[in-house]
């Protein structure tokens, strides 16, 4: 009775650590940047990580935090685009 539980609990923690795992960042301009003004005090997470409107909050609470200048934000911006599903925010294109 116990091998079946502890095989059950094996497959569970397994699972949840796989599902805490970040995914990886975009290796593309605006990554240098990224990494040094989003990973200084926390995980800089990858651009599909958090819907469209989220960044945009993010923007604006982090502007201050990060000390982000204009040009920062339009080079972080400009990294992050590319990643943005449809289903996170971006208007489905006209047909």
């Amino acid at each position: 009775m116990k091998r079946p539980l502890a095989s059950a609990a094996l497959v569970w923690v397994l699972s949840l650590l796989a599902a805490c795992a970040s995914v990886p960042l975009p290796d593309r301009e605006g990554v240098v940047l990224y990494r040094k003004k989003c990973g200084a005090c926390h995980r800089p997470y990858a651009p599909q990580e958090i819907r469209a409107a989220g960044w945009e909050k993010t923007f604006g609470e982090m502007r201050n935090r990060a000390r982000l200048t204009p040009a920062e934000i339009d080079e972080i911006r400009r990294y992050l685009e590319p990643d943005l599903a449809p289903s996170h925010g971006s208007a489905p294109p006209a047909s």
